[in-house]
């Protein structure tokens, strides 16, 4: 239990840290298409997101899958901005959105996003038998700190939207995501 507490710990505040600001803004790219009454859609993305992750620490922890870091570092911001070029074309074409397609889409750039935390994870010491329950402990954490993102998210867009009158829901989604954008750009590879 101990084991557990101690990566349940590492997993929160690995995914609330500002060194984690690509996952972060892959959570808010993700989030900002959504408001509360499709909280279960949001919710099913975000767990499918952590089960691809999940699924890329555990190959990676047992040496089944290898992946240089600095590809890694470089595929993370693609994600992060096929996001948003995907949130525009939703609020275009908001009829044609293929849910299926979506969480296929996150789950597979939750596995993406899994080898960069499979590093942080290889660096930790931790022992055969309590692999499991850092695994676990890990992957809650992370799972806890991306819901709590999306809260907070999630109010202030409503907050905006409640009083903004004229502010459109669209609008915010094409705002946040087009900054998104600009900041990936910026801190990935120095642009702007």
């Amino acid at each position: 239990m101990q084991t557990f507490v101690l990566f349940f710990k590492q997993g929160l505040s690995h995914i609330l840290d500002i060194d984690g600001i690509d996952h972060m803004l892959f959570i808010l790219a993700i989030t900002v298409f959504f408001n509360r009454s499709h909280w279960k859609k949001l919710a099913l993305l975000i767990t499918a997101f952590t089960v691809g992750h999940s699924i890329t620490l555990v190959l990676s922890i047992y040496d089944v899958i290898s992946v240089q870091r600095d590809i890694i570092e470089k595929l993370i911001p693609i994600t992060i901005i096929i996001t948003c070029v995907n949130n525009f074309f939703k609020v275009y074409k908001p009829t044609q959105i293929n849910y299926k397609l979506l969480y296929a889409m996150v789950l597979f750039f939750g596995c993406i996003h899994g080898l960069a935390f499979s590093n942080f994870l290889k660096m930790a010491f931790f022992e055969d038998e309590n692999l499991l329950a850092s695994l676990v402990g890990f992957n809650i954490g992370i799972e806890l700190g991306q819901l709590l993102i999306v809260c907070v998210f999630l109010t202030l867009i409503q907050t905006a939207l409640f009083y903004f009158k004229n502010l459109k829901h669209d609008h915010i989604i094409q705002a946040c995501s087009a900054l998104i954008i600009i900041f990936v750009l910026k801190i990935s590879w120095g642009l702007f």
